[in-house]
């Protein structure tokens, strides 16, 4: 049962104290109680969330402030079109292990996409929320992802499970000029509307201080100097092995067992020092503006960080927003030369047919949700700091309101990380791949309480750990696809990974 007290003016206010005040005027307590009254009867612990405004802090100043060194972590950035969430401490987690082995690999199984979405909706039938007034990013937020296969037993990614989704005890969004704190308790039994409503509003305090004190502080300090190094571990057989897998990958495509099939490897990174991932998002996103910046810490150790080109899936109501992001070259170092690259790669036909089963294969499958799949004839393209690709920009309204999450299933893997045909090409990968791919390349994003919601595909991406750092980078195969040519695009897109934690 999810409720807002709504106020259609915005509040604006110098102290969050006053914030609360008002609040309670308008309704706060009001839901405080609903909150205990429905918590006897209902089947899991009930949710009282709270959302109100706050001053314009930096999302990412927020998670180092606020976040805990051994408690979930989460964040997620598009600078270009201003809108950043940083979250802390799970209150709720919602996981789902997979299907065996042999289903994953060979299969897609909808089982853990299904769990999921089942799962957050029985949690969002025990929730109650307060907000000052109507946003469709007030509320609760469940954070996460998958992992690209079924099946998720890596044991670099001991820490995350096929799917994970976590409801933060806090969350800060920044839309534009507005910034959103909200804070989400677990309601225990036999606990008063007044002591419940006490409580938000002792945790509201008690980080609006510590942001306030800590900012304030950091205008006077000097930045510690770093000591810590990476060291980029390459094996020797490396290429050889690339070349050999990418060769008979080629000879299955000549003889038309295949059409595509995405192929990555894995680098290596040694590091020395303690390792602040926040450093690494910092990095990316001021050098990815137009890319979407992300981190998923579980445990508040390893994390998965990266800065994707790629959308899979927004959604608001019924309408849905995609994209075919598929062949790519590199940036000229001149206008004129990355104009020559330009035209060059919009008239590739290898790049152009690789392009093409991906568009061709998004909306086919959104044709199960939509009446009418829109989006340009010819490609264009999409520019980032070093590399370009060619870029189609998908939408459509479902005829339905369908379950994001059924949707999600039906679009991973598209074949810009997987292949065509899908099933096929799924079972293969890991014959021809010299490591686990975990979480890499997989559905990353959230979806909150209003049906709002946001799923990139996470390629551009590494996982970080205490001692060592995994970057992961791949290619689309077809038949006119040159093995050491690939490998080069592999490199370019590892640049981004390299270059974040060297500065870090």
């Amino acid at each position: 049962m999810i409720r807002t007290e709504p106020s259609e003016k915005q509040i604006h206010t110098s102290g969050l104290k006053s914030v609360i005040d008002s609040l309670e005027k308008q309704g706060y307590l009001e839901c405080a109680q609903e909150a205990v009254s429905v918590t006897p009867v209902a089947d899991q612990p009930v949710i009282f969330s709270v959302t109100v405004p706050f001053e314009n802090i930096d999302p990412l100043a927020v998670l180092e402030i606020l976040a805990e060194s051994d408690q979930f972590q989460y964040y997620w950035e598009h600078p270009d079109e201003r809108l950043g969430i940083s979250a802390g401490r799970a209150i709720r987690k919602i996981s789902c292990p997979g299907q065996c082995a042999a289903a994953g690999r060979n299969g897609k199984s909808s089982d853990r996409f299904t769990a999921t979405s089942e799962a957050i909706k029985k949690a969002c039938e025990d929730i109650v929320e307060y907000s000052a007034f109507r946003h469709s990013l007030a509320g609760v937020h469940f954070l996460g992802g998958f992992s690209f296969f079924d099946r998720q037993d890596a044991e670099a990614w001991k820490n995350f499970n096929a799917s994970d989704f976590f409801v933060p005890e806090w969350s800060f969004v920044r839309d534009g000029e507005l910034c959103l704190l909200t804070v989400n308790k677990e309601v225990p039994k036999n606990i008063s509307a007044e002591k419940l409503a006490d409580s938000v509003r002792a945790t509201i305090d008690r980080m609006a201080t510590q942001l306030l004190k800590s900012t304030s502080a950091a205008l006077h300090e000097e930045p510690a100097p770093a000591h810590e190094y990476a060291e980029v571990i390459e094996e020797p057989e490396s290429l050889g092995k690339w070349i050999e897998n990418i060769s008979a990958a080629k000879k299955l495509i000549e003889l038309g067992a295949l059409t595509k099939i995405v192929l990555s490897r894995m680098l290596r990174v040694r590091l020395c020092g303690r390792q602040q991932p926040t450093r690494i998002l910092n990095q990316l996103r001021n050098e990815y503006p137009s890319c979407y910046t992300f981190m998923m810490r579980p445990e508040g150790k390893t994390a998965f960080v990266g800065s994707t080109p790629e959308r899979l899936l927004s959604i608001r109501s019924n309408y849905i927003l995609t994209e075919g992001l598929a062949g790519s070259i590199s940036r000229g170092k001149t206008a004129t030369e990355d104009a020559i690259m330009e035209k060059k790669l919009l008239s590739s036909a290898k790049d152009l047919e690789e392009h093409r089963l991906v568009v061709e294969d998004i909306r086919e499958k959104l044709r199960n949700f939509c009446d009418e799949v829109n989006h340009p004839a010819q490609p264009g393209i999409k520019k980032f700091t070093n590399v370009q690709h060619l870029y189609t920009p998908i939408s459509a309204w479902t005829n339905n309101k369908y379950d994001p999450f059924v949707i999600l299933r039906s679009l991973h893997p598209t074949p810009a990380v997987g292949g065509v045909p899908s099933r096929k090409a799924l079972g293969l990968i890991p014959e021809y791949e010299l490591y686990e791919r975990g979480w890499y390349a997989a559905p990353v994003g959230w979806l909150n309480s209003k049906g709002r919601g946001e799923f990139v595909v996470a390629i551009r991406s590494g996982l970080i750990t205490e001692h060592e750092a995994l970057f992961y980078a791949g290619c689309g195969i077809v038949q006119d696809s040159d093995p050491v040519a690939e490998w080069e695009e592999t490199k370019l897109k590892l640049i981004p990974m390299l270059t974040a934690i060297n500065h870090a």
